[in-house]
Parts: C-alpha cells; sequence; structure tokens
C-alpha cells in the first residue's frame, strides 16, 4: 500500500525520478564504451591477421601470435564491460581527460622518434616526459627512465634476441 501513497503524494504531470533511471544510464555508458572496444579488438585481431611473415627467422609461434593474443584479451575484457558494468562509474574529470590525451600525444610522438632517436633516447623521453604529466619530481624521473630505458633494450636485444632501433648512438 506504500506504492500508492508514494505515487499519490507527487503533484499531477510529474514523473517519479527513481533511481533506476540514473543506473540505467550509467550502465549504459559502461555497454557503449564495451561495444566500442569490441569492436576496436576485433579489428585489430583481423588486421594482426595482415601482418607479413617472412621465411628468414620465423618461428613455430610467429609474429601475428602476441598481437592477436592481446586483441582477443581487449575483446574478452570488453564483454565484461558490457555484461557486467559498473553500477556507479566515474569517468573522471576534465584533466584527467587532457592528461589522457597528452599521454596519447606523447606516445604518438614517440612512435615518430623511435627510429631517428633509438629505443633507448626516445623511451628515456617518453617516460620522462609521461611522468612529468602526473607531477613527478625530474630529479628521479630522469635517471629512473634511462635505466628503465636501458634495461628493457639490453632484455630485447641480449636475451630474446629481438632488435630495437639504435638510432644515432648505436645499440648493445
Amino acid at each position: 500500500m506504500t506504492n500508492g501513497s508514494e505515487q499519490a503524494s507527487q503533484p499531477a504531470g510529474q514523473s517519479d525520478p527513481s533511481p533506476n533511471v540514473s543506473g540505467k544510464r550509467r550502465l549504459t555508458s559502461d555497454r557503449v564504451l564495451g561495444l566500442l572496444c569490441v569492436a576496436l579488438g576485433v579489428w585489430y585481431v583481423f588486421e594482426t591477421r595482415n601482418f607479413a611473415v617472412t621465411t628468414f627467422r620465423a618461428d613455430a609461434i610467429g609474429p601475428k601470435t602476441m598481437p592477436t593474443l592481446v586483441g582477443i584479451l581487449f575483446v574478452a575484457l570488453a564483454l565484461v564491460l558490457i555484461f557486467k558494468p559498473d553500477e556507479s562509474p566515474s569517468w573522471g574529470s576534465a584533466a584527467v581527460w587532457w592528461r589522457l590525451a597528452a599521454v596519447v600525444a606523447t606516445s604518438f610522438v614517440f612512435g615518430q622518434l623511435l627510429e631517428p632517436l633509438g629505443f633507448i633516447v626516445a623511451s628515456t623521453i617518453l617516460a620522462i616526459v609521461i611522468g612529468l604529466f602526473f607531477k613527478g619530481p625530474i630529479a628521479r624521473l630522469a635517471p629512473l627512465s634511462l635505466v628503465f630505458a636501458i634495461a628493457v633494450a639490453f632484455i630485447f636485444n641480449n636475451w630474446l634476441e629481438l632488435r630495437l632501433p639504435t638510432g644515432l648512438w648505436g645499440g648493445f
């Protein structure tokens, strides 16, 4: 009987602002993002099928495997967004979105600088700039970024035998 008295207490012509409506809107944002990510992931997996495979040093697994697995994982996580959306997602402030856009732009610039400067220099610059976006102290960012870039380059070049761009300064 409480339900009937609640409806009667509202003025005529106004709808009931129930929490389900706002909850549905919140759930919809995660599902829309999930659908976009599924589409992106499926496209990515199909694009990895177009990678050229050379006969020189072709492993049994091949160069398509890792990107394909990343794409499949991306699709699987997007499906989680669709079928189990967050009840109250927080999308962050405008400042967070600007920092995210700056990180994406910096990553694009990294890709452009990778060949001419080499992996170590380009990666060091990338790590320092991204660290500065998140207000990291430059005195700690610079040496840690350089050590990390050298360590990754060493591991890829010597242990994994995958050659990274050396740029003007050479490599390991």
